[in-house]
């Protein structure tokens, strides 16, 4: 029984205990008791639930369901090493049960016990005979781990694959915006953040945090970013309108060095606008061809990928252009933003590969994405 329908079943429960009672059962079930300990975890009145499931216990200690379920009373409580020793209980009566497994991994976690959590997870993650849902609760918790062992791109492979499995799986989302913020990334930070507010059933603290605490952090980081930018105080909207209706006049007939000075006052006038940013880089590309020209093509690429993080295709063409000019650790960071904005893209998954094995000391990491990549690829 998974964890979604042992919390389902209290109505089941409740019905095995009173059919028990008019059987005239004269010994205690403890039944009654575990539904009573539901229906109170239910609205979170952790203590009733471990005084009821306490009880169950004490008439019925091989419950595995009851035992279970005082386990995850006491992850919530805190009482770490009483949930071991009950899911301890559990999994020698019913080793197999994957409740037991995803919560025995949950435990060894909270005891700091890395190496057991993670391989926990990981068998379950890698076990085909699963739902993928559960296969995607074991990707989730391998990334939870990876990320306390500061495996950024090794959690965030995991936490991908989570998702891939079981879109509706919010904690990968949750952590997956985690890494985001952390990285910088606060477009697609914010938007793993709001997934995880609209599918997260419970309007527990973490969601209450998101909704009040993190997303308005980090929409004040976006607005900050863009203020910071040089000249950003001081836009000229309808100046910019103007220079970007004459450049791409002149981009029309062909006369680019024209296009190459109006794009520039856009940009000048309004050095927010992704039109007049892309529309330098490419009036430089086909105006000069030297090292210096091709430097100057790579810097407004630049422009154009901080002025819109979701350019995907932007983002492809400046890490090639880095590649190209040797700047690997750019790329890295390029392809990367570009795999944040679509996680299935394969020309960024594949750019950023290519990107980390020329870097050096990263083919562990490249291997990862690899891995990824032939997953996304392999037929279902």
């Amino acid at each position: 029984m998974t964890s979604s329908s042992r919390r389902s079943a209290l109505k089941i429960t409740l019905l095995a205990a009173l059919a028990a009672s008019f059987a005239g059962c004269d010994k205690p079930t403890g039944l009654p008791e575990l539904a009573a300990a539901r229906a109170a975890y239910e609205v979170r009145d952790l203590k009733k639930a471990e005084k009821m499931l306490e009880k169950s216990l004490s008439y019925n200690g091989a419950n595995v369901d009851a035992l279970v379920s005082y386990a995850m009373v006491k992850v919530d409580l805190g009482e770490i090493p009483l949930a071991e020793e009950a899911i301890g209980r559990a999994a020698a009566l019913a080793g197999d049960d994957i409740d037991v497994r995803l919560l025995g991994a949950q435990i060894a976690y909270h005891l700091n016990d890395y190496p057991r959590a993670y391989k926990a997870y990981s068998q379950i993650a890698a076990d085909e005979s699963l739902e993928a849902r559960l296969r995607s609760r074991g990707f989730a918790g391998a990334g939870v781990v990876e990320l306390a062992g500061n495996e950024i791109d090794l959690a965030r492979i995991s936490f991908l694959k989570a998702i891939r499995l079981d879109r509706k799986n919010a904690a990968a989302w949750y952590h997956l915006g985690l890494i985001y913020q952390g990285l910088g990334y606060y477009e697609s930070a914010l938007e793993q953040f709001n997934i995880f507010v609209r599918l997260e059933e419970l309007a527990g603290r973490r969601v209450q945090d998101v909704q009040r605490k993190t997303i308005p952090i980090i929409q004040e980081a976006i607005a900050r970013k863009a203020s910071e930018r040089p000249g950003a105080a001081n836009r000229d909207s309808a100046a910019a309108s103007k220079a970007l209706a004459e450049a791409e006049a002149a981009w029309k007939r062909g006369q680019y060095k024209t296009a190459k000075l109006r794009y520039h006052e856009a940009l000048t006038a309004d050095p927010l606008s992704y039109p007049a940013a892309i529309g330098l880089a490419k009036a430089w590309e086909k105006t000069d061809a030297t090292a210096a020209g091709q430097k100057k093509v790579f810097e407004y690429y630049k422009i154009a990928c901080s002025v819109k993080p979701s350019a995907v295709s932007t983002f492809l063409t400046t890490g090639e252009l880095a590649i190209k000019q040797g700047h690997y650790a750019t790329a890295v960071e390029l392809y990367s933003r570009a795999m944040a904005a679509d996680p299935v893209n394969i020309s960024a998954i594949d750019g950023l590969i290519r990107a980390l094995r020329k870097v050096g000391g990263k083919a562990d990491v490249a291997n990862a994405y690899q891995a990824y990549r032939d997953l996304i690829t392999k037929k279902r």
